[in-house]
């Protein structure tokens, strides 16, 4: 008998401390949260701020996921995610030429349409014409954006390597400082650096977004976290996607950071907002049509032979799930 009270005192005590702790952590029990490793880009833009602010807003959290950002080269982050040193990249360009050539990846979402990429020249230049003969910085050769311009230059009739010598430089600050000191001729930029070139007087000659569509940024996945975690990928699509329509829904608090992650002006942030926004993709995911043509201009790019169903480079199930799950309706 002598012992019920002390039975009943550690009922009541135990009782409390579970009150107070459902208290204390907002009626929730405080877990540790899984950690993310994504590969992301050296500049901050719009489509890099869907990781950045997703963690800012704490939108990934609410997943369940401590997103860790890490700036890394292109070829470098998709060579760590390939060696399990990231769980996922921004990097689409390189990691769908990686996936042609037989990495075991899968892209699983899209951020954009277009390239919000702009070549910027000397001053002395009036066109994209004034580029022969001269050096012209791009990223590493094989990723996205070295796709793209060799896309390009041909419809202004000039060819890659005989016309104009490209010069594989990255992150994209160093093309910046390259242009700014005179060791190239020319540069391709982000829309942050091309705002610091105009500043310096250097002319714009193309932008790419006028002339192609190219998806660039977006989530790069491993078939392993695919098939041996999807709970984990579930949940870290669900948090991109809170962060992608929060982003197109708040111009003003998305400038305001815009333009203070680049240390600019808030017209320049209102500047890379719109264009951004312009080139984002409806949903996340990105229609069979442009998927084939991406496929054909990266077969083209990296010479590959034989024929890659859209099936190999893309998965877009995530996507479609997480849209219907945070009630966006069904994804195109």
């Amino acid at each position: 008998m002598e012992f019920r009270p002390k039975a009943k005192r550690s009922r009541v005590t135990l009782l409390i401390v579970l009150s107070l702790a459902f208290g204390l952590s907002d009626n929730r029990v405080s877990f540790a949260l899984d950690e993310a490793k994504i590969h992301v880009a050296g500049t901050p833009n719009i489509t890099s701020f869907v990781y950045h602010v997703g963690k800012e807003k704490g939108f990934y959290r609410e997943e369940g996921i401590e997103l860790q950002p890490i700036m890394a080269g292109m070829l470098q982050g998709i060579q760590g995610l390939i060696a399990g040193s990231f769980d996922y990249s921004q990097m689409l360009g390189a990691g769908g030429g990686a996936i042609m050539r037989g990495a075991p990846l899968k892209i699983i979402m899209a951020f954009d349409t277009r390239p919000s990429w702009f070549v910027l020249g000397t001053k002395n230049m009036k066109s994209i014409q004034d580029l022969k003969g001269k050096q012209l910085a791009v990223s590493s050769f094989g990723a996205a954006l070295d796709q793209m311009t060799r896309e390009l230059l041909p419809r202004f009739g000039m060819e890659p390597m005989r016309d104009v010598i490209l010069r594989a430089i990255e992150p994209p600050p160093n093309r910046l400082a390259a242009l700014l000191s005179g060791a190239v001729d020319a540069a391709v930029l982000t829309h942050p650096e091309t705002i610091v070139a105009r500043r310096q007087g250097f002319k714009e000659l193309l932008f790419f977004g006028d002339h192609i569509e190219f998806v660039s940024a977006g989530v790069v996945a491993t078939e392993r976290n695919i098939s041996q975690k999807p709970d984990f990928v579930r949940r870290f699509i669900r948090g991109a996607l809170k962060t992608f329509y929060w982003l197109k829904a708040n111009e003003k608090e998305v400038v305001a950071r815009l333009a203070k992650a680049t240390k600019s002006s808030e017209a320049d942030g209102l500047e890379l907002y719109r264009t951004g926004l312009k080139l984002f993709s409806q949903d996340g995911s990105i229609p069979r049509r442009l998927q084939e043509t991406m496929i054909s201009l990266q077969r083209k790019v990296l010479n590959v032979e034989k024929e890659v169903p859209p099936e190999s480079i893309y998965d877009f199930s995530f996507v479609h799930t997480g849209n219907k799950e945070l009630g966006k309706g069904e994804s195109s």
